[in-house]
């Protein structure tokens, strides 16, 4: 395994929360303000960002506020309900200024591996996700909403979600396209709330593929899409502009990945516009390329780990935070069984804990430690 010797590193101490959550969406809500109204500057932390109507393009907070519906069915309530726990008005939250209005995605990996080229024939998921601590929630959500499917993933705004499974065994998750800086013409949300519509309401691959494609979104990002009826998809977006990649357990190659740049010959164009960091997810293409061809067909729940767990430039774990290039959280989905090992930050400094979706409401902290240096290969 490679890794810097530790003088090269500065080590932070961050806390990580768990929370469990149930009820109606509007109970959700209620609950999530009362376990983090306990935080210190609780209320500057989550509430303090008036709505920018005439920025998102909206003429009224109600046109936005049905808009938001309609892209995910049930999450306003959830933002009524925490609004009201915190005794502010629902127009104060900073998810709406950053959902909203066309932004960043993380610097990240992914991969999903059907059974077919698994030792043990289980279907598995690993995913990093990196960017800087200082602007995340850093918050695994086990959350159960009544009428809809019971999910666990990492939450975006609170409300929104970055990744996860849910109790029908769908996985999603998601790498950045690499592109900053360039204006965007496509209206919509940040994929955040995409995700938590497609944990919150599909079944399998095909569920959610036909919700996206009716879903609208902006920005440049690779959704994957993993099932434990051994399918597999990625959906590339740019800007209003989608491409659909979609395996099975009969393909001669049962496996998908994505790093950040656009890999369908449909989308590379879009590449042109990538200048800032498609060299360091061209090595990433090429090492998870080259580690699946090492163990197709005997693929182990180790082999996936000490993909994630090896430093950059030979595995998946990175230590540039400085630069928005920092390991997060790293996942390793079972999708078998249903189940998602999580490693607060980088998990070369780090334990992987399992996590499913039973558990008492409540909220637990992990302390972890962000091993941050200035080099930059």
């Amino acid at each position: 395994m490679y890794r810097m010797e530790e003088s090269q590193y500065k080590l932070i101490d961050v806390k990580y929360h768990h929370i469990v959550i149930e009820g109606s969406h509007y109970e959700i809500g209620k609950q999530l303000a009362e376990l983090l109204s306990q935080e210190p500057n609780a209320k500057q932390m989550h509430v303090s960002a008036k709505v920018n109507l005439k920025k998102l393009g909206f003429k009224d907070f109600e046109t936005l506020w049905s808009y938001c519906e309609e892209c995910a069915p049930g999450v306003i309530d959830e933002i009524q309900g925490f609004a009201d726990g915190m005794e502010v008005s629902p127009q104060n939250l900073p998810f709406w200024n950053w959902t909203f209005t066309p932004s960043l995605g993380g610097e990240c990996s992914q991969f999903a591996i059907l059974s077919p080229t698994t030792k043990d024939h289980q279907i598995y998921a690993g995913r990093t996700y990196e960017w800087i601590h200082t602007e995340e929630d850093l918050k695994l959500f086990t959350t159960r909403v009544k009428g809809k499917a019971d999910h666990i993933g990492f939450s975006c705004l609170l409300f929104g979600r970055h990744d996860g499974i849910n109790e029908h065994g769908l996985v999603v998750s998601m790498t950045g396209g690499g592109i900053f800086g360039v204006p965007f013409k496509h209206r919509g949300p940040m994929f955040w709330l995409a995700i938590r519509a497609v944990l919150d309401r599909c079944t399998s691959v095909e569920t959610a593929l036909a919700h996206l494609e009716t879903q609208p979104m902006t920005g440049y990002f690779t959704l994957m899409l993993v099932d434990k009826k051994d399918n597999a998809a990625l959906v590339e977006f740019a800007d209003g502009t989608m491409s659909v990649k979609q395996i099975t357990s009969d393909n001669p190659e049962p496996y998908v990945f994505s790093v950040n740049h656009f890999r369908q010959p449909d989308m590379e164009q879009f590449n042109k516009r990538n200048a800032s960091i498609i060299h360091h997810s061209k090595i990433r293409e090429g090492l998870i390329t080259s580690w699946y061809a090492k163990h197709a067909g005997k693929i182990t729940r180790q082999d996936v780990q000490n993909l994630l767990v090896t430093e950059h430039p030979e595995g998946l774990c990175n230590h540039y935070y400085n630069d928005y290039f920092g390991t997060l959280w790293s996942m390793i989905f079972n999708v078998t069984q249903q189940s998602v090992d999580v490693c607060f930050s980088a998990p070369t400094h780090n334990e992987y804990r399992t996590f499913g979706l039973k558990g008492p409401v409540g909220i637990a902290e992990y302390p972890s430690i962000v091993p941050i240096t200035k080099a930059r290969l």
